[in-house]
């Protein structure tokens, strides 16, 4: 019992002892606070300030903020949480040793003894060149760091840690004038929050994700030109490869990787195809449409390579169906790194390309599953420019633009010179008369013609508004049409729907052509007055009014069809069947490859897209004129609509076969009631829209062709 009481009275005589035993550093510490852990420290004057000697009497308040002075005002526990709490306050502040202190303390420095190596690497860096040039805004370790609140990295309050390394540098840079790399440093920032790294971490709170100081280090940040930069382009797979393992060695044994070690200076390193600040993941399909336009910043260039021309392959991708499908905003197309690869690219000669002719097969088939030897013929990048390397699609160009000068040329310079005649005959002889409502008119075509002319409406504008957007991928008013139609997917189902009509459209002719033929003979409708074929009189025809054009007097009488309704027809005819036979060698290439080689596929691109452009050109200019716009028609032609002509507008237009069918007492068979105003009207109508439509297609058209030159 006396024993446990005499170890009680020790204890409690111990105590005090005990509770006051600090360390040195602590007492110098305490020392220091006495006076800078008063806030009100701030806000006296200097020579109050060297008096101090204690801390303020119990009760006194601070008067003001200390947000002049801060750094004289340090809280009591501020030293307690920092990674430099075992340190004494004259550790770094060596001059204040002595009390009282000089007045103005030099900066505390730290690489005297802890931190001389992490100093000479900022020195050595961007930073610290800044500094040595009494940059204002150049970072010192108190800015990345911070000052008496020092935290240990791995604690998430620490400006060093990963998840606050981002604002730290982004308050600095933020605000910083200058340009990096051509743009604004504050730019940089914004990218990188946006970027799939940023956004994991800032907003993922992913605390692995790459942030600034993983790609461009800590303490020696040096420009990325510099070649021992972390992000050098010799260097960057290297610090990428730190967090995707496996990558970087995949992208050293590739063609890229291996010209970069070789020292090409056009070889990409990675920020080449993904760009540094603005990383996007890879499954978006911001990164999935950029792709393309990254490939083509290397493969856009066009040279020569021992005399032979090579080919801007990235040109000749957009021109393709799936480069033109990628441009309108699809991303289920293929892309160059779905044929090429990504971080493995290899040359086509290397048995481990993709593209490779043992492989190319495997290739096609991950998106064509039915794809064979000679679906993989097909040339991704053919080039019809390119008449050395490929012949054959550069004779089907120049095919075209033959047959397209001539049909624009010929028929353009017609239509100005009609064009000019009937001003020059309204001017000598007033407006056409148009004939009154009622009376008799003469049936020029029957329902089932008309009906059919309709659907060729129908069909042609339709695949026109669903086509265009391909053809001109590359222009806003083609993407905003495209979106319109509901997207690439959503205007390809209406091609096809408006394709089908136009097949079936031509059926329905074919057999009425048919009916014909047994119906009046052979003979009749081939070589006949009524022929759609080309004869003797349409030479005569067209001299004479080439005759009327330059001279005036009267024109050509002419018979059931004139010379440029059989050019219109027979375009319209051949002209369908060739833009649907190559139009469903493109829609079912898997099956047609059965039995065709690849190339024929390339041909069938160039001619379904410059067939229907020569179709859209003629029928929305020199057509629309024939049909509308010339003065005697203005502003519409309804025959097409009505099905019959006023009996004097038909013996004035067609004098000779007006003659033949009142000679053989046809054309009282012919009379029929004039058609009632409103038909008239709803043809109008009809015929302003489809004129409104095609000549402002025509106008996108051709401001197109005009950027392009």
């Amino acid at each position: 019992m006396y024993a446990r009481a005499w170890a009680v009275l020790l204890l409690c005589a111990s105590a005090p002892a005990w509770a006051a035993e600090v360390s040195p550093q602590e007492v110098q510490n305490r020392r220091c606070v006495n006076c800078h852990g008063q806030l009100h420290i701030a806000q006296i004057g200097p020579a109050e300030r060297l008096s101090m000697v204690a801390p303020p009497a119990p009760g006194q308040q601070p008067q003001a903020s200390p947000a002049a002075r801060s750094g004289l005002y340090i809280a009591p526990n501020t030293l307690d949480k920092s990674v430099h709490a075992a340190l004494a306050c004259v550790n770094c502040h060596p001059s204040a040793k002595q009390l009282p202190h000089p007045q103005k303390l030099p900066k505390a420095s730290c690489n005297d003894t802890c931190h001389k190596d992490a100093q000479q690497h900022y020195r050595q860096g961007i930073h610290g060149e800044l500094a040595a040039k009494n940059d204002p805004n150049a970072p010192t370790c108190v800015t990345c760091h911070g000052g008496h609140d020092i935290l240990p990295k791995s604690d998430r309050n620490s400006r060093s840690h990963s998840l606050n390394s981002v604002r730290v540098c982004g308050d600095c840079h933020q605000q910083h004038r200058t340009k990096i790399n051509g743009a604004p440093a504050g730019e940089h920032v914004a990218q990188y929050l946006e970027s799939v790294h940023g956004r994991s971490l800032v907003k993922g709170g992913l605390a692995v994700s790459a942030a600034c100081n993983d790609c461009h280090g800590h303490h020696m940040v040096l420009h990325s030109d510099n070649p021992l930069s972390p992000v050098h382009r010799t260097k960057v797979a290297e610090t990428c490869g730190q967090c995707h393992i496996g990558l970087a060695e995949v992208y050293q044994e590739s063609i890229h990787g291996r010209k970069l070690a070789a020292g090409d200076p056009n070889a990409p390193a990675c920020t080449g195809c993904h760009p540094g600040h603005r990383i996007a993941a890879t499954e978006t399909s911001a990164f999935l449409l950029q792709m393309v336009a990254e490939c083509g910043q290397c493969h856009d260039k066009v040279h020569s390579a021992g005399g032979e021309r090579v080919t801007s392959l990235y040109k000749t991708y957009l021109r393709s169906y799936h480069g033109q499908v990628t441009t309108l905003g699809s991303t289920l197309a293929a892309r160059c790194s779905d044929c090429h690869g990504s971080h493995d690219i290899q040359r086509i000669e290397d048995p481990r390309s993709a593209l490779n002719q043992e492989n190319r097969v495997a290739t096609c088939r991950r998106c064509h599953p039915q794809a064979n030897a000679s679906f993989a013929q097909f040339e991704p990048h053919g080039d019809f420019l390119d008449a050395d390397r490929f012949p054959l699609l550069h004779a089907v160009w120049i095919y075209f633009v033959i047959v397209m000068s001539f049909a624009f040329g010929f028929f353009g310079l017609h239509s100005l010179l009609w064009l000019v005649r009937s001003v020059i005959e309204r001017i000598k002889h007033g407006p056409h008369p148009r004939p009154a409502p009622g009376g008799f008119a003469v049936r020029r075509f029957t329902l089932v013609d008309r009906i059919n002319h309709l659907f060729v409406i129908i069909s042609f504008f339709g695949l026109t508004l669903t086509g265009l957007p391909l053809l001109y991928a590359d222009q806003p008013w083609a993407r905003g049409l495209a979106y319109a139609l509901g997207g690439v997917r959503g205007a390809g189902l209406l091609h096809r729907f408006f394709a089908l009509i136009l097949i079936a459209n031509l059926l329905v002719h074919a057999v009425g052509v048919a009916r014909r033929f047994r119906k009046h003979g052979v003979r009749k409708l081939l070589f006949g007055p009524v022929t759609m074929l080309p004869r003797w009189k349409d030479v005569q025809d067209l001299r004479g009014m080439f005759g009327w054009f330059f001279r005036g007097g009267a024109k050509p009488r002419f018979d059931r069809w004139t010379y440029w309704e059989k050019f219109d027809y027979m375009a319209e005819v051949f002209g369908s069947l060739i833009i649907g036979l190559s139009g469903l060698l493109l829609w079912f290439p898997q099956f047609f490859a059965q039995f065709l080689p690849g190339w024929v596929f390339n041909v069938a691109s160039i001619v379904h897209g410059y067939e229907a452009l020569l179709a859209i050109g003629f029928i929305f200019t020199i057509h629309f004129f024939n049909a509308h716009l010339r003065l005697e028609k203005f502003p519409v032609d309804d025959v097409i609509f009505t099905g019959q002509l006023p009996e004097d507008e038909f013996r004035h237009e067609r004098g000779e076969e007006y003659d033949r069918v009142a000679a053989n007492g046809e054309l009282e068979q012919l009379r029929v009631p004039a058609a009632p105003p409103w038909a008239r009207k709803a043809a109008i109508a009809v015929g302003l829209v489809a004129m409104g439509i095609g000549i402002t297609l025509v106008v996108f058209i051709i401001l197109a062709g005009l950027e392009a030159l």
